[in-house]
């Protein structure tokens, strides 16, 4: 997948993710996102139904999210309970597999998951776990979109009432970073480019 070398001007979906792995992103500490399936699965295989969004964080099951990572994420400035804050915004980089326990290890330092935490996911139902590497843009300030009934529940795509602008954005990472993540990863799922 080839982004761009900045992001689109605005976007109007968002993705719920907890709000530890949403802080450890946009601090440049994690470089992937892992889920068990579900997003779009399709006769193709999966893919993400967004090459492109907002990080929405959520607190849902917080207490549980075992992470390395102990420290809660601030909250943003002028945090209200109606609305929530889009402050990162991620582009899929890849989409890959993981099909055998043993890889899980290696796709450590890309993440703040526990091991713990990640071999429950792995083993979850079928075992195998989908590994979104993506690239990080951050604002210095959040904007605040109200909490509607289309937000609510338990989905990881959420739809926005109007794009939110990405204008004054920074990449997380500088490109050398970002190049070495990808690289780390690929020998990490033993891929070869």
């Amino acid at each position: 997948m080839t982004l761009p070398p900045l992001p689109p001007a605005a976007c109007d979906v968002a993705f719920k993710e907890w709000a530890g792995v949403c802080h450890a992103l946009s601090q440049g500490r994690q470089s992937l996102i892992l889920r068990k399936g579900g997003i779009a699965e399709g006769t193709g295989g999966f893919t993400p139904e967004h090459s492109v969004f907002w990080l929405y964080p959520t607190h849902v099951h917080e207490n549980q999210q075992g992470l390395r990572d102990n420290e809660p994420p601030p909250a943003p400035w002028g945090a209200r309970d109606d609305a929530v804050p889009l402050q990162v915004l991620a582009a899929v980089e890849s989409v890959d597999f993981v099909d055998r326990p043993e890889l899980l290890p290696a796709l450590e330092p890309l993440h703040v998951w526990t091991a713990e935490t990640v071999l429950k996911r792995f083993h979850y139902r079928q075992p195998g776990l989908w590994v979104l590497s993506v690239r990080v843009w951050a604002g210095v300030a959040a904007t605040f979109v109200p909490v509607t009934a289309a937000h609510l529940g338990c989905k990881t795509w959420v739809p926005l009432e109007a794009p939110v602008s990405t204008l004054g954005l920074a990449p997380v990472l500088d490109d050398s970073e970002a190049a070495r993540r990808r690289e780390r990863l690929a020998a990490a799922l033993c891929k070869t480019y």
